[in-house]
């Protein structure tokens, strides 16, 4: 198998380490698109690529206040490690992140940020981000916390303190 046609089969995610491997930058406008093309992906497949490396540069853009946000859930008491939120890309362009919150006296199962529209309660923590991320309704354990899609991780611990 040559090495173009294992280009052409790689993921989208994986478009941004082998971009890395090849010397193309995933940064700035039109890049990402520029980033799909360069490692061969066929034209039918540059649109969700480029739709999942812009996903990823966003994610990696917002890490630092999700783990700002994770040390204060865990300062709260309310996971026994400080754990970074695990990221999701549940369709190829949106980027969610859960924490699950694993102490016992926890106010929920499981946070959910969303960047279209902040952070969330879960009723699951083995399933709290439902298929498609489709955005579920308040009630029945679900609530929306705190102000905007990245309020101040004060303001998130407060939301959730009962």
């Amino acid at each position: 198998m040559d090495q173009g046609f294992r280009l052409r089969e790689a993921t989208a995610e994986d478009a941004d380490v082998l971009a890395g491997v090849h010397g193309v930058r995933l940064h700035g406008p039109g890049i990402p698109a520029q980033a799909a093309a360069a490692l061969g992906y066929p034209a039918g497949q540059v649109r969700r690529a480029t739709a999942r490396a812009e996903a990823v540069l966003r994610a990696r853009r917002t890490a630092p206040y999700l783990f700002d946000v994770a040390t204060a859930l865990h300062r709260a008491g309310w996971t026994t490690t400080e754990a970074v939120p695990d990221v999701q890309h549940p369709a190829d362009e949106q980027v969610v992140a859960v924490l699950v919150l694993d102490a016992e006296h926890a106010p929920a199962p499981a946070l959910v940020w969303d960047e279209r529209y902040g952070w969330r309660t879960a009723t699951s923590r083995r399933h709290p981000v439902a298929r498609g991320a489709v955005l579920p309704p308040e009630g029945g354990g679900v609530r929306y916390l705190a102000e905007g899609t990245t309020p101040p991780p004060g303001d998130v611990v407060t939301a959730l303190t009962p």
